[in-house]
């Protein structure tokens, strides 16, 4: 296959991949509020995915540095992913379909990480700064199905969610066929090569400065749906923000890509944690929710460029044979740790102070964060010199 193939092929899987997140997120709730759960047991059983993604993540990647394959990996994970929806589309047992959801969430989560893992070997180092033009397709995808997804299940109804699902899933199935695993290093990978990779310090302080900004993006992952019923949004200022967010990332990993080399990782982590204190003192201030729907164009100046910088940055931190290893552990720091740590804090500070206070908090978060960036990026720079 040539490599221009394999790159189309790739942004038809990115797309795809991100599609599901576009459909599950927002609407997978609602099917199981039909299905007859109470909140507290929808919330107990979304509220696993971020815990399930820190382990499976990395062990993930692992699996497919030490084997060389993300093509056999990604075939095996979708085909169990249809293996155990089973359960939670047709059970109405809250202890079935919660432990049908952590396997769920074992064999999906890892997909992002591997196609990512995969686009940047098929760019190969040359080409590496037009991953943003794969990655964009991500966004689409997600934006789309989100949007669509609302009337068509309006139309079937929303008990048959899972015939979208599993159109998505086999779509993604028949496009992994076509791939072609390349670019693996022969280098062998061990136990003892991940252990270089968590004790590189450099690479671990990235990783917690990542895990710090993390955790405010996603409490408003959580909250944000709820802040806006707060404010009086209707469903569609609710869809609305979900699409505008993701849209506004297209642009970003577009025209970026290629700038954000020229310079140095932490001053350009600095720069993101100034933007997110921005926009969460935005969104913790004012009172109109078609105004917060408005301002979620800052995604992508915010998400967006953050996951550029860490992308790039974690691929320069770890060797080529152990490439997956290191963007499983970006991917399960940002989003399972920091979803978890999030997640939980954000659904206590809005309950306790409500969402407006939570805003605030969050921004004084990453104004912390930002300060605590900006200082390693000047000790650093002393210490080159």
């Amino acid at each position: 296959m040539s490599n221009k193939r394999q790159i189309r092929f790739l942004k038809a899987l990115t797309l795809f991949n991100a599609s599901h997140k576009g459909l599950i997120l927002p609407f997978l709730p609602l099917f199981l509020s039909f299905r007859g759960f109470s909140s507290v047991e929808i919330g107990t059983i979304l509220g696993i995915a971020p815990m399930v993604s820190i382990v499976a993540q990395p062990f993930c990647g692992y699996i497919s540095d030490k084997y060389k394959t993300i093509k056999g990996l990604l075939l095996f994970l979708y085909f169990a992913v249809i293996a155990v929806s089973f359960s939670i589309f047709f059970s109405t047992s809250f202890i079935i379909v919660f432990i049908s959801f952590i396997a769920f969430h074992f064999v999906m989560s890892p997909a992002g990480p591997l196609l990512d893992s995969m686009a940047i070997k098929s760019l190969g180092a040359k080409k590496r700064d037009q991953y943003g033009k794969i990655r964009l397709w991500g966004s689409v995808g997600f934006a789309f199905t989100a949007i669509v997804s609302g009337p068509i299940l309006g139309w079937i109804g929303i008990h048959n969610i899972y015939i979208l699902f599993w159109i998505l899933i086999l779509l993604l199935i028949s496009l992994t066929l076509f791939l072609k695993d390349n670019n693996h290093s022969a280098d062998p990978v061990s136990l003892q090569g991940v252990k270089e990779v968590l004790t590189n310090k450099g690479f671990m302080l990235f990783l917690f400065l990542c895990f710090l900004v993390m955790i405010p993006h996603r409490m408003n992952d959580t909250m944000l749906v709820l802040h806006l019923e707060d404010l009086g949004a209707t469903t569609f200022l609710v869809g609305a923000a979900w699409a505008l967010a993701a849209f506004s990332e297209v642009p970003v990993f577009y025209f970026l890509t290629q700038k954000i080399l020229h310079f140095h990782h932490l001053f350009l982590l600095g720069i993101v944690a100034m933007f997110f204190t921005i926009r969460w003192l935005l969104y913790g201030f004012i009172e109109s929710a078609e105004w917060i729907v408005f301002f979620q164009i800052s995604q992508g100046l915010t998400f967006g460029l953050f996951w550029l910088v860490a992308l790039q940055t974690a691929v320069s931190f770890v060797p080529n044979h152990l490439r997956s290893t290191g963007q499983a552990l970006l991917m399960s720091t940002c989003f399972g740790l920091g979803g978890a740590v999030g997640g939980t804090t954000g659904g206590a500070i809005f309950d306790t102070f409500g969402s407006q206070t939570m805003y605030q908090l969050m921004a004084t978060m990453t104004f912390l964060a930002m300060i605590g960036i900006f200082t390693t990026y000047k000790l650093k720079k002393l210490n080159d010199e």
